[in-house]
């Protein structure tokens, strides 16, 4: 699947939990926030996946645009991993997110379950959407290389494909309804 599909995913289910949750109006931000980056996550073991990609607030503050590249280079060894490998698997889902923990509790510790949260909220929801494609993903790396599908090979959903735009706008309409019917 694209970045944006992930994107709408892991935001998607993040903004229906927090809604469900009732969570604070931080604790929903960071949650949100913390999907978006988790949605991103898995696909660092590729060198042009937008993860690496300069934001634009990054862009116009030098020191941000050092703080960022900073940040981003941990990651860059996962290019190492070949695409869709150990990154796309449960064992990832887990470290991710407990990195997410561990880091916000240093930063700020008060929205640290959150940012968990988020992050693993995001970080499944594109194993999962990947899981819907015909390659499939290795959900138990590295203890097997087997692949494992979502859906039957006949409802596979191939990457870019117009399958994939309806599965994006159907889950953008789901999210949207359901956080109307959950805070409405």
């Amino acid at each position: 699947m694209r970045a944006t599909t992930h994107q709408i995913a892991g935001v998607g289910l993040a903004v229906v939990a927090a809604a469900a949750l009732e969570a604070s109006t931080a604790d929903a931000a960071v949650l949100v926030a913390g999907a978006w980056l988790g949605s991103l996550l898995p696909d660092a073991d590729r060198a042009g996946s937008r993860i690496y990609r300069t934001r634009r607030f990054e862009r116009r503050a030098w020191p941000l645009r050092i703080l960022g590249w900073f940040a981003r280079l941990p990651l860059r060894a996962l290019i190492l991993l070949g695409h869709r490998g150990l990154t796309h698997s449960l064992l990832a889902v887990a470290a991710g997110a407990a990195a997410a923990f561990a880091l916000a509790s240093l930063l700020v510790p008060s929205v640290a379950s959150a940012a968990a949260a988020g992050v693993g909220i995001g970080y499944l929801a594109h194993v999962a959407a990947d899981a819907c494609t015909p390659s499939g993903v290795p959900l138990l790396a590295p203890l097997s290389r087997h692949r494992h599908h979502l859906l039957p090979r006949s409802a596979r959903i191939p990457t870019g494909s117009l399958r994939e735009l309806a599965v994006a706008a159907v889950l953008t309409a789901g999210a949207v309804a359901a956080t109307l019917l959950l805070t409405g």
